[in-house]
């Protein structure tokens, strides 16, 4: 931690991709708007922001949140929440209490609400900040529930869907022909191209194993734990009757290893994990997983998705089919009437520009941050005199 500049506006921390996607427009616009932003990031955040061709300074556990606080003293400190229970953030959040510094958590889906700040404690809120900003009223309501005080969190959206916007405005324009066999080597010239989307493997569950008591709805092949496998096999036993046969690729999650899909790769023509995941399912027929963000991300491009849930409750994760956007099967019979639906000839395959979504969610947040900013600025000339 060298070099950055002192008495900084905003400080974001992030070390997860839904973090980092919700963080990086941000940090663009604060800049742009002439404002001083860094962003300090870890673990998969790091190669995140890398592609996105946005620079953050790495940071690790054994630094010392009081010494990054002090280097950079910061007006606000933004933190994106992680699965990691150890979290950076936690500390830096905690140092910044100290140190008067106003804190605000960004909050990209509903998912795992009580675990976002719960650290290794038995409190949701153990290591909550001041301020929630939430992309959405449910999940505002999430936390309303759980006990956070309504009046400190801001509903403006995901402000990485003006990124995904903007994305397939350019890939609309430029056209996407040889994007496309770039992307999907091999592929018939009338072949569908159905991307899998994984949301991590058995290994990377905390939750796992899943046991048919738990209210599942599909069993996959009888055998698997992880929600994501269960899943993959119950597409994978629908996918194989279809015909013509599409073009099946796999993109596993950041945090997926190598060999966790072993298994499985015999039945894809490719395993996708180093082109950009919009370029991807944009150039795709279908998009196929359960409640991943990049599910979401291929709806606001237009791309025709299918969104395979285990268990009832969770058709509440995702915002796009909680909004209907999103078509959403929970039995083996619906998966096959829909895969048929959506691979059919009948099917207009076209982008759509009604997606529901609304773009503009980058500025309300800039517009909550700049009355914090303000906020606080009149609180310490208020000390002051």
């Amino acid at each position: 931690m060298t070099g950055e500049r002192k008495n900084i506006d905003v400080l974001i921390f992030v070390e997860d991709p839904g973090a980092a996607n919700f963080a990086a427009p941000v940090h663009v616009a604060l800049q742009n708007s002439g404002k001083v932003s860094v962003i300090l990031s870890t673990g998969t955040a790091l190669k995140c922001l890398s592609d996105r061709s946005i620079k953050s300074t790495e940071i690790r556990a054994s630094d010392s949140a009081e010494r990054i606080l002090d280097d950079l003293a910061p007006q606000i400190l933004l933190i994106g929440t992680s699965e990691n229970p150890d979290s950076m953030g936690f500390k830096l959040r905690e140092t910044a209490r100290l140190k008067k510094i106003p804190t605000v958590g960004v909050i990209d889906a509903a998912m795992n609400a009580g675990y976002r700040f719960r650290g290794r404690s038995h409190s949701a809120f153990a290591h909550a900040p001041d301020w929630l900003i939430v992309a959405d009223e449910w999940t505002k309501k999430l936390f309303v529930d759980l006990g956070y005080q309504a009046e400190k969190i801001a509903v403006c959206g995901n402000p990485h869907f003006d990124y995904v916007m903007d994305v397939a405005a350019r890939l609309s324009q430029a056209g996407s022909a040889s994007l496309r066999n770039r992307i999907l080597p091999g592929i018939g010239k009338d072949q569908k191209a159905v991307v899998f989307v994984a949301e991590g493997a058995a290994r990377l569950r905390r939750l796992a194993p899943v046991a048919p008591s738990h209210g599942y709805t599909l069993r996959g092949w009888g055998s698997s734990q992880g929600r994501t496998e269960i899943i993959l096999e119950e597409f994978l036993t629908v996918v194989q009757f279809l015909s013509p046969r599409p073009y099946l690729i796999m993109r596993p999650h950041p945090k997926d290893g190598p060999d966790d899909y072993q298994d499985y790769l015999r039945h894809f023509d490719r395993v996708d994990s180093t082109s950009s995941p919009l370029e991807l399912v944009y150039n795709a027929d279908l998009i196929v997983g359960a409640t991943s963000m990049l599910l979401q991300e291929a709806a606001i491009m237009g791309r025709p998705v299918l969104a395979i849930i285990p268990k009832i409750e969770e058709k509440n994760y995702l915002l796009g089919v909680r909004t209907g956007v999103i078509p959403v099967a929970t039995t083996r019979d619906e998966l096959e009437k829909f895969l048929c639906q959506l691979l059919g000839e009948e099917t207009a395959m076209s982008n759509s520009s009604d997606t529901g979504f609304v773009y503009g969610s980058t500025q309300r947040v800039i517009s909550f941050i700049e009355i914090i900013l303000k906020n606080n600025m009149q609180m310490r000339l208020q000390l002051k005199s």
